[in-house]
């Protein structure tokens, strides 16, 4: 599991491409006369907000799993409950349930983060203008799942519980 390196080019055009099928995706659940609208207007609507943050999630999900195979399972949560997507600062927090803690795996979810920054900002929308990190990777393992510790004690939250977005049963 520690073996995967990728190439700052290659990550780069993997980000790219992540937030083009994301915002692809997104667009395509509008209805067919909002899917037309400037991208920059669509930063305005929560449904397409919603659409695109699930996109991306699910999409950077795949890719970790595809770089790092010993991912067992990828979870999304929030820091903080967003009542209107209108609101959303531009965040993706993961969670990675991983057999044991990996260095590359931290190190590739901040390398990443890093290309995914560059290609948010952009796309000129106000909550990506001073960010200087969108994506947050975190590691879990089956120990903190099953003790309710470390990450694996926001399995017991009430309100935000991690949902998990790969793989899909």
């Amino acid at each position: 599991m520690e073996r995967v390196i990728l190439d700052p080019g290659d990550l780069r055009n993997a980000a790219n491409n992540l937030c083009e099928k994301a915002l692809d995706d997104a667009k395509s659940q509008l209805h067919p006369l909002l899917q037309n609208i400037e991208l920059d207007r669509l930063d305005q609507r929560g449904e397409f907000l919603q659409a695109f943050k699930s996109a991306l999630e699910q999409r950077i999900a795949r890719r970790l799993a595809l770089w790092q195979p010993g991912i067992q399972a990828v979870f999304k949560y929030e820091e903080t409950r967003t009542e209107n997507m209108e609101n959303w600062d531009g965040s993706i927090h993961l969670l990675v349930k991983v057999p044991r803690l990996s260095s590359a795996v931290k190190a590739l979810g901040r390398r990443l983060d890093k290309s995914l920054v560059r290609y948010l900002k952009q796309l000129g929308w106000k909550r990506f203008r001073s960010r200087q990190s969108i994506l947050e990777v975190q590691q879990v393992t089956p120990n903190e799942l099953r003790h309710a510790i470390g990450y694996g004690a926001l399995f017991c939250a009430v309100y935000t519980a991690p949902v998990k977005v790969w793989p899909h049963n």
